[in-house]
């Protein structure tokens, strides 16, 4: 450098007004720079040289087998490669260029002020090194002042990292590891590099509950020789001095957390910076080297600390790809990132980020668990160990990989029982954990279980391409298998079908092979000895071509709907029976018995169930001499069938006799009759009726009907329907209309009475019945009057299904 030298205070004067520093600072710097400028290059040479081994022989270095976590190290006054020469801990002047504390410059200021020393150097007018010193072990190459400006002026902890590696690598370094602890008391990689460093901070090697406390517990800076895991050596430098907060932040730099993030012996809260350089093999450098390494590790501190103090950028494990990431994991998932103690141990997780499927076991949304610290919104992995295994994670890299397993998370003094999974991995500083709650699909499938048990019924599934199966539980059992068998083919299946039901299998196929709907059928399939009825559904599933690639479906056992309706339909049978037993009972009991002798006729009369119980209805009869000599015959049909039937039958005859006694003549029976179903209990009533009286002293017969067949007269071989076409259904009309007509009857006349079971049958689609009773009339009129019931009963065939009722009368001489 050429001209004049400028004075102290005008070096002091401008570090104040252009970089920002303190009186103390820039006078202290002022001094130092002026007495190297002014030094010769011999002279400073040497005068680095001694500072250089003064500050060797004075550091107290960590003790490498220390035995207590965090154990406080002796610190000595600091110094090393690039330092501000002439500035000590308390901003006094120092000698040879050595510098001593925590005085030091940070942010812009220190950078514009290595960057003219580094020019400076570039000049000349640093001198260097060229004897024996801390810095010229064999193998090493000198020049700590170069290396210390290169490192001071790193433009970030990435850059830093590759530079200090370059640096310290001749010496063996396998690694080099740069993080700040920030005011979350999150340990966040900054920069990393060598062979041997992860780009997600290998931590695990850097005992770090041994060195946080030093940084906790004293306002220097300090460097600590440690055994790590793998057994090699590491060099830690640890700071938790506050740098200048003031310093003009980059664009896009996050806000310095100077004065937060962890309380020092100094009562001021700063950011914890570590510097950790990671050496094969257990022994010590020479102490050359290993001087030339602390001072190396001293000056990336420094630079490390006052980029700290400018602000930390978003590191890698906050890119934006991890966000994604983070969406694309199916379940619940987050990034976690520790919270350490005073000693240094992790104390806590925070959630940094979590996706959408997040959630808590008492229903925490991913809004809520966002930001929270993991044992507030989880409080049970502390109980569970579930979070000592996440700091194993975070400490050693290993994975974790939990199966489900019972959990129990306390809320309000009881504890919620759930089936958790959970999955981590260490990334970056942090964690990646991921977790499932499985009560819900636990609980699904066991519904699921319990249904098919329930409803007796199973699915399954078979691939038309590969043939392979896929079977329910439930299907074993309906087949009687065991379920390590396996499920069967569709060829197999038809083995256990009934074989009277394999139609019923056939024509499901065809309706499927032509249909593209479900298709049902019923069949009965016999497996491990005992009988089923199974109700299956399936349907064809088809590719977009719309070719057959599977057939899907469920099987119901339906055996015991099949009991159950079998068993009701013969209880339900059984009480019909009853109850037309008892209606069959009440109407022969109503009916009066029989009388074959009348006065002036003899009758033969027949009532004739029906064969099925439950045809059994309403007819009825009458043929009973009246006080006043006439001889009253009736005889009706109620319509129905069954105890109803049976029960308006008894109402009609018993009106009927009532009336009879009055002395009215047929049409007014009737009459009467009528308005009794008309205006009866029951409103349905409805019968048929023909009432008449029969005079044997003038042998007459005076009769009405209301809608019921007309008698037939055998008279001279010859049978005829008697005509009488007025009147209605009983129980049809107020105004029915009956009217009474007289006829005039020889002896040997026959007349025949009847019911429709005569002459209705269902089956009968041939003749005329009406033809072939004037027919069977006619033949069996020589006989007597039960040979000639006996001729109409077999020529007919009466109606099986329904009730019959035949009188024959014979008029006498």
């Amino acid at each position: 450098m050429t001209g004049a030298v400028p004075s102290a205070a005008r070096v002091a004067e401008l570090l104040v007004r252009h970089l920002g520093c303190d009186a103390a600072q820039a006078r202290a710097c002022a001094s130092g720079l002026l007495g190297l400028l002014e030094a010769p290059t011999a002279a400073a040479g040497e005068a680095v040289r001694d500072a250089g081994a003064r500050g060797g022989a004075a550091r107290v270095r960590g003790v490498a087998d220390t035995n207590l976590p965090g154990q406080a190290v002796p610190v000595p006054a600091c110094s090393g490669a690039g330092a501000v020469p002439g500035v000590s801990g308390s901003g006094s002047a120092a000698s040879a260029g050595t510098v001593h504390g925590t005085g030091s410059l940070t942010g812009d200021a220190e950078h514009h002020a290595l960057r003219a020393s580094r020019a400076d150097g570039r000049a000349g007018t640093v001198p260097h090194s060229s004897g024996p010193g801390p810095f010229h072990a064999p193998g090493i190459s000198p020049g700590p002042t170069d290396g210390a400006v290169d490192l001071a002026t790193a433009p970030g902890p990435a850059e830093l990292a590759q530079r200090l590696y370059e640096r310290v690598s001749p010496s063996g370094a396998t690694a080099v590891l740069l993080a700040v602890l920030d005011t979350e008391g999150v340990l966040r990689l900054t920069g990393a590099a060598g062979p041997a460093a992860r780009t997600d901070g290998d931590w695990s090697r850097v005992p770090l509950h041994r060195v946080l406390p030093l940084a906790r517990t004293s306002a220097t800076d300090h460097q600590v020789w440690l055994d790590d895991e793998a057994g090699g050596r590491t060099l830690t430098w640890i700071s938790a001095r506050s740098d200048a907060p003031d310093t003009a932040r980059p664009a896009g730099a996050r806000k310095s957390a100077t004065g937060a993030g962890g309380r020092t012996a100094t009562g001021t809260d700063a950011l914890v910076c570590v510097v950790s350089v990671v050496s094969p093999g257990s022994a010590l450098p020479a102490p050359a080297a290993r001087a030339r390494l602390e001072a190396l590790a001293d000056c990336a501190g420094r630079r490390l600390r006052g980029l700290a103090a400018l602000g930390l950028p978003d590191d890698g494990v906050r890119a934006a790809w991890l966000g994604a990431a983070l969406d694309a994991i199916p379940v619940p998932a987050a990034l976690l990132f520790p919270v350490r103690g005073p000693l240094g141990r992790v104390v806590e997780f925070t959630v940094d980020r979590c996706n959408a499927h997040a959630t808590g076991l008492l229903g925490g949304t991913p809004e809520q668990i966002t930001g929270s610290r993991l044992l507030d919104v989880f409080p049970g992995m502390l109980l569970s160990g579930i979070f000592d295994a996440c700091v194993t994670v975070l400490e050693t890299g290993e994975p974790l990989d939990l199966d489900p397993f019972p959990y129990e998370e306390p809320r309000r003094g009881v504890l919620h029982p759930a089936l958790l999974s959970v999955r981590a991995r260490r990334v970056g500083g942090g964690l990646l954990v991921s977790w499932q709650f499985h009560d819900e699909q636990a609980r699904l499938t066991a519904r699921i279980d319990d249904a098919e048990r329930l409803a007796d019924l199973g699915w399954a599934e078979w691939n038309l391409a590969t043939g392979e199966a896929t079977w329910s539980r439930r299907m074993y059992d309906l087949f009687g298998l065991a379920p390590g068998s396996g499920p069967l083919s569709l060829g197999a299946l038809a083995g256990y079908v009934v074989e009277d039901d394999l139609p019923a299998v056939v024509r499901a196929v065809q309706s499927l092979s032509r249909n593209h709907g479900p298709v049902w059928f019923e069949v009965r399939t016999r497996a491990a000895g005992r009988l089923r009825h199974v109700s299956v559904n399936a349907e064809l599933v088809r590719d977009s071509l719309g070719n057959p690639v599977a057939l899907r479906g469920v099987v119901q056992d339906v055996s015991r709907v099949r009991r159950v309706e079998a068993a009701l339909d013969a209880s339900r049978r059984e009480a019909e029976r009853r109850q037309l037993r008892m209606a069959e009972e009440l109407q022969l009991a109503l009916l009066p018995r029989a009388h074959t002798a009348l006065p002036g006729l003899r009758a033969a009369i027949r009532y004739q169930p029906a064969e099925n119980c439950a045809r059994v209805g309403g007819d009825w009869f009458e043929a009973t001499p009246l006080p006043d000599g006439r001889v009253l015959i009736a005889i009706g049909d109620v319509l129905g069938h069954g105890l109803q039937a049976a029960a308006g039958m008894a109402q009609l005859r018993n009106a009927l006799l009532g009336i009879a006694y009055t002395g009215a003549d047929a049409a007014r029976v009737l009459e009467c009759l009528n308005l009794v179903a008309f205006h009866g209990h029951d409103e349905s009533l409805t019968a048929t009726g023909a009432v008449g009286h029969f005079d044997p002293v003038r042998r007459t017969l005076s009769w009405a009907r209301a809608g019921h067949p007309p008698p037939v007269l055998v008279r001279g071989g010859r049978a005829t329907e008697l005509v009488n076409d007025d009147g209605t259904t009983l129980g049809a009309s107020l105004d029915p209309g009956y009217v009474c007509k007289t006829l005039p009857l020889a002896p040997g006349d026959r007349l025949i009475l009847y019911t429709d079971g005569l002459v209705e049958r269902r089956a009968d689609r041939a003749g005329n019945r009406e033809d072939l009773l004037l027919a069977a009339a006619r033949r069996g009129a020589a006989g007597s009057p039960e040979e000639h019931l006996e001729t109409l009963l077999s020529v007919l065939h009466t109606n099986p299904e329904d009730d019959t009722c035949v009188i024959v009368l014979h008029v006498e001489s």
